[in-house]
């Protein structure tokens, strides 16, 4: 049994979307005979080092083959389109959405054309595959598309937090939802929230949809809490308006102007546009320090966590799925202040953290924080006990492997 994964650019990646698939593969390599990983694109020299899988190029060769002219003329001529536009014909009204329909149809056709050649190429039996997006986008449909000429063909994707909330979307909408729900065999949500948000708005098809969560292993770190009487708050993400660092910077420059006496370090690991942020680190107390420090790795990382006492790590996101950063931290001992938002509501309680509101402002952020600070620390064990309970790598590797080849088989 062969289970084809179609991932975004791993393992031709750093950091992002590598993190979520590497302790996930060592599981679908004990569960399948092979692992085929099908990336749509290649963005950084090929680097990943782990169990050994096949690594099929042609679909991101394919994809270069067409620019967007040419993708946009596929959508053009697919039939999806104006099944689309028969179902909602406000699109034609709004050009901004119709693009977006064009070109999603138009990749997701160049998917399907790609796909029943390659299984000619390689003379696979498509019962003997099962086809696994991690996305759930225009490759995804596109696969789905294929079972019109491979009946057999099964599919089954995740959905995380990008390609979940369509509202979030700019323009709210997401093209042929209904179309590629009808021709995904199972559905897989990283967070309960992102499940019943699903089925609310599909409530047919909540039969084909579950939660499957994400995972962090174990490397036995518990980091310690500072001892000299500094509050150390870390955060980790990509730099970029939905994270919203301006206002967790705000929220910690707050707490430091109340206690003035008190030292804080703020460090945050992400990649992205740190300039964006230096008008305000230019103004930061003088009981306070801030570092931007580049994500090279998870390793890295954790080598911090291991080498370094930290307080609390902070999320102050508009919108999340599961964020891996929040799970790296718990599975360390390290309590956590966020924002009541997508999976952070499953991750964070007052077990292991404080949550503030989804749009907390920056007297909220400092409340939690001091709030923490000047409380028992117990919240670290409670940390330790969630990463163990709901998000071990090998708890919940294993038994999603374990459904899969339930679903193929």
């Amino acid at each position: 049994m062969i289970v084809v994964l179609f991932t975004a650019s791993f393992p031709y990646t750093r950091g992002g979307e590598r993190n979520f698939l590497e302790p996930e593969i060592p599981y679908l390599a004990e569960a399948f005979e092979r692992v085929v990983v099908v990336p749509e694109r290649r963005p950084d020299p090929f680097t990943y080092a782990g169990p050994e899988v096949q690594v099929e190029n042609g679909y991101s060769n394919y994809l270069l083959e067409h620019d967007r002219v040419r993708t946009f003329s596929r959508g053009i001529f697919s039939r999806q389109v104006y099944r689309e536009i028969l179902a909602k014909p406000w699109l034609l009204t709004k050009p901004a959405y119709l693009k977006r329909l064009l070109f999603f149809t138009g990749q997701a056709e160049l998917t399907r054309s790609w796909l029943v050649s390659w299984l000619g190429k390689q003379e696979l039996r498509a019962r003997d595959c099962l086809f696994y997006t991690y996305w759930f986008d225009q490759g995804s449909f596109g696969i789905g598309l294929t079972k019109r000429y491979v009946p057999e063909l099964k599919l089954v994707s995740r959905i995380h937090r990008y390609d979940l909330y369509e509202e979030l979307r700019v323009p709210p909408y997401w093209p042929c939802r209904e179309a590629a729900l009808g021709a995904t065999d199972f559905l897989f949500s990283a967070s309960e929230a992102g499940t019943d948000y699903l089925c609310k708005k599909y409530p047919e098809l909540a039969g084909r949809m579950s939660t499957a969560r994400l995972g962090v292993g174990d490397l036995g770190i518990l980091t310690r809490p500072s001892s000299d009487g500094i509050y150390r708050v870390v955060s980790c993400s990509r730099i970029a308006p939905v994270k919203r660092l301006d206002l967790m910077m705000d929220g910690i420059k707050t707490a430091a102007q109340r206690r003035p006496s008190q030292k804080f370090e703020w460090r945050h690991f992400g990649k992205g546009d740190a300039d964006s942020l230096q008008a305000a680190m230019d103004y930061v107390p003088a009981n306070m320090t801030v570092r931007i420090l580049d994500y090279s790795s998870q390793a890295d990382l954790f080598r911090y966590y291991r080498e370094n006492p930290v307080d609390v790590f902070i999320n102050v996101s508009a919108s999340e799925g599961t964020p891996v950063s929040i799970m790296e931290a718990i599975s360390c001992g390290i309590p956590v202040v966020a924002t009541a938002v997508g999976g952070n509501t499953e991750i964070v309680s007052e077990q292991n953290g404080v949550l503030v509101d989804a749009n907390p402002s920056r007297e909220q952020i400092a409340d939690a924080l001091l709030a923490y600070w000047d409380e028992p620390r117990q919240r670290r064990l409670g940390s330790r006990e969630v990463w163990d309970h709901k998000y071990n790598a090998g708890r919940n590797y294993p038994a999603f492997a374990k459904r899969l080849v339930e679903i193929r088989g």
